[in-house]
């Protein structure tokens, strides 16, 4: 029996024929879930995120327009739910470590505020560079993943992966330059 390409497996879905939700899952799941991994470093929380994904996939599949791969668009729902999922259990931890744990007090005000202004100022820069490079440019610099980790995760070839880092640093450059040289000059990074 010859392998249906997954936008054909997408249509008999919709049309109903559940079955073939099965043969995506299959076809995907592993992908998915090493994506998962990668962001929760526990293999449970990666399996109830592939679970969370494939259900959402499910949910929104008579949104996907045909004119991209699936798995693309598959990719880029189980992306967006990691970063969310990250964050928000990012947020609780620093939460809990705030109301237990004593300001550090090693560096002086004027450096703590310096430094939250320089994170404030690289934040606003990342806001405003091209979309195309926002989810590399995360999953490289903030989640530590490698180049093939990253083109394994987004499905985009390796190639790409480096000239959008590297555009992006040039960006950054560009954009922080004279501003993060003042920060040097005062040892605050």
């Amino acid at each position: 029996m010859k392998k249906l390409p997954d936008n054909e497996l997408v249509k008999r879905i919709i049309a109903g024929e559940y079955e073939a939700y099965r043969e995506i899952v299959a076809r995907h799941q592993t992908r998915i879930f090493y994506m998962g991994l990668k962001f929760f470093h526990n293999r449970h929380d990666a399996e109830d995120y592939a679970q969370e994904v494939f259900l959402k996939t499910f949910v929104k599949l008579r949104s996907f327009k045909a004119e991209v791969p699936f798995a693309s668009w598959l990719n880029k729902i189980a992306y967006n739910m990691a970063v969310n999922q990250y964050h928000k259990r990012r947020r609780a931890r620093v939460e809990v470590a705030m109301q237990g744990e004593p300001r550090d007090d090693s560096l002086s005000p004027e450096t703590r505020i310096l430094r939250n202004e320089l994170c404030e100022k690289v934040h606003r820069v990342l806001k405003k560079i091209p979309d195309v490079y926002k989810p590399v440019i995360n999953l490289h610099f903030f989640e530590g993943l490698s180049y093939p980790e990253i083109s394994r995760a987004l499905s985009i070839p390796v190639n790409t992966i480096k000239s959008y880092v590297f555009r992006a640093k040039q960006l950054l450059r560009t954009r922080l330059g004279s501003y993060v040289d003042g920060y040097l000059e005062e040892g605050v990074i």
